[in-house]
This record gives C-alpha cells, structure tokens and sequence, in this order.
C-alpha cells in the first residue's frame, strides 16, 4: 500500500498550457496533505524541485504545444498514479475548442503575430495521448473533491467521481430552476454535478464548466434552448466552450439546416 508506514508516499504537481487555476486549488490545499505525503515537485509553488519516480502525478492543463507532450509522457513514465486535474487535462477546455474552429495558424498569427515561432500543436486533453488513472473535472477544480481523490490513491483505491447532472445539487438545495422559470440558457442539465450548483444558486445559469455529466443528452439540451429563442451559434458556442466532445453533437447540421 503507498500508506505502508516505511515510506511515505511521494506526490508531484505540474502544470501544462492552462491558465493555472487547478495549481492555485492545490498549493491552497498542500498544508492538509503534507502531514501525510512527501511534495517531491510543483515548479509552480518552489525553486527546488526533484525529476524522481512519485506515487501521484497531479497535471493541470492540455496538451498543445510539443513541449507539453514530452513532459506528459516523461512523468507518466515515472507515476504510479496520474490525474488529470481540471477541465483543460480532462476535456482539452477552451484551447481544445478554438482548435476545432480555427486552424492553428490563425490561432498563432492572430496572437504572436505573422511572424511567430512559437511552436503549437491541435490542443487535446492528456488521454489521448497516455493512460490517465483519475479524471478530476472542473475550472477551477473543487477543493473537497480534490482531496478526497488524493485520499482514496494513498489508500490505493480509485476515487468515486459523480457524473451526475448538476440539475440534482440544484434539486439538493432546492434551487428554483432557471431554465425553466427564467428562460436563462443554463446547461445545468448536460453538465456534471460537483461545483454545488454555484451559478444557478445565485440566479443565473450554469455554462458548463465541469464539463459533461454521464451520457449528456446534447441534442436535446440544443432543442429545448433552440426552442426559448436562442441562435444556433450561441447555443453551440455554449455547450462547446468548455471542450466537450464533438461526437456528441449527432445532429447540430439538422438543427443549422432547420434555422435557416
């Protein structure tokens, strides 16, 4: 067991294109794993940092640039376990979603410049190109889960992640819906629980942050907020922001071909 009282368990903590905000969760939240592992790296929060064989890999962030790649498949090399910690490692995020719009020489030209020699690759979330054993969804990631996820590795199981839709924390907290009585296009129904419903608790509606709950129906989340008076592109536009797979959406050309 890595909790085996010769040796304290060893974790490490990475980040790679992402805007870092799984990483400020973490260093948060180290005080209360320190008594019971042993930080052998996290460029992000120290200078000293050790490239050694750990129990825990914790990344944050997708894969898009060649750089990334090297540094995934060089730590998944030496980790037990390796998590995939936020929306970005989970689902690719954002950058995976711009990457499905544009071409990656527009992406790069339109920010560094015609010029640039910055080296970018098609963004994609850390499963496609190694064998993740945890994925923590969420952006940020929720602190609660975080650490109940490190507690169940140290003991050698794999953690219990809900993929339930977030409409059931809603429901939990007695949430009045928005979807229904304000009209508000909120995703809580395709949307995985875990946030605590955060954004309907306050009025307003859930865009999809956590990413997609267990078999989301796409679809039919377009149809219902298509039929509220929505515009085809903003209803894509929000259910894909977040990076949600593109092999959900089965029938957006009908849905284009019926608006117009």
């Amino acid at each position: 067991m890595l909790s085996d009282l010769k040796r304290i368990p060893t974790i490490a903590v990475y980040g790679l294109t992402g805007c870092a905000g799984e990483l400020l969760v973490i260093l948060e939240n180290l005080d209360k794993l320190l008594p019971f592992v042993k930080l052998r790296s996290f460029p992000f929060a120290q200078s000293h940092n050790e490239i050694t064989p750990v129990d825990i890999a914790l990344i944050e962030g997708s894969v898009s640039q060649p750089h990334d790649l090297e540094k995934l498949k060089e730590i998944r090399a030496r980790s037990r376990w390796l998590v995939a910690v936020g929306n970005c490692a989970v689902w690719g995020c954002v950058q995976a979603e711009g990457c499905k719009r544009f071409s990656l020489t527009e992406m790069v030209s339109s920010v560094y410049g015609n010029d640039s020699k910055i080296a970018a690759m098609e963004s994609k979330p850390l499963a496609d190109h190694v064998k993740v054993d945890v994925k923590l969804s969420g952006c940020p990631i929720n602190a609660s889960q975080f650490l109940a996820v490190v507690a169940s590795l140290l003991k050698d199981n794999l953690p219990y992640i809900t993929h339930k839709p977030l409409c059931l924390e809603c429901k939990l907290k007695e949430n009045p819906c928005v979807l229904i009585e304000k009209n508000l296009p909120c995703l809580g129904p395709v949307t995985a629980a875990g946030c605590g419903a955060l954004c309907p608790s306050m009025g307003a509606a859930c865009y999809g942050c956590w990413g997609p709950c267990e078999t989301p129906q796409m679809d039919a989340m377009a149809t219902v907020l298509l039929e509220k008076g929505f515009q085809f592109d903003e209803v894509l536009g929000r259910l894909t922001t977040f990076g949600a797979p593109h092999d959900l959406f089965k029938r957006m050309s009908e849905f284009k071909t019926a608006e117009n």
